[in-house]
């Protein structure tokens, strides 16, 4: 089932109001920067503790990764790649790695087009943490 590309703007919209939403779920608080702070997407809360996230989104479940530019890659930050799988339908995936996981995997690249491959993070098992 091939369905009309979402603008990137969607897609980043629509893969932060699903983390949110999963967090809300499983009891995290959580608010959306709705972009007013340039590296932060998100911040939970749970037991008083505040942790800011970055989400990344791609949309077709054929996307191979996330670029994220390893230079601004924080260690205090959780990193959530999202695949929308749009293409399919199928129900979003979702990955939660700490700021030093994410920096650790991801591939750098000459063009400073740095990016996590979508099938290894999978393979690495950092789904639904």
């Amino acid at each position: 089932m091939e369905t009309q590309a979402l603008h990137k703007t969607q897609t980043g919209i629509a893969s932060e109001f699903f983390v949110a939403a999963e967090l809300t779920r499983r009891g995290y608080h959580v608010t959306l920067t709705l972009g007013n702070t340039k590296a932060i997407d998100l911040i939970v809360e749970k037991n008083t503790k505040l942790i800011p996230g970055q989400v990344k989104g791609i949309q077709r479940t054929k996307s191979i990764n996330w670029n994220v530019s390893i230079k601004n890659v924080r260690k205090d930050v959780i990193y959530v790649p999202v695949n929308l799988h749009r293409d399919s339908l199928m129900q979003p995936e979702y990955f939660v790695l700490t700021g030093n996981e994410m920096k650790k995997h991801l591939k750098p690249t000459k063009s400073g087009r740095d990016y996590i491959d979508y099938n290894y993070v999978k393979r690495l098992g950092f789904q639904d943490h």
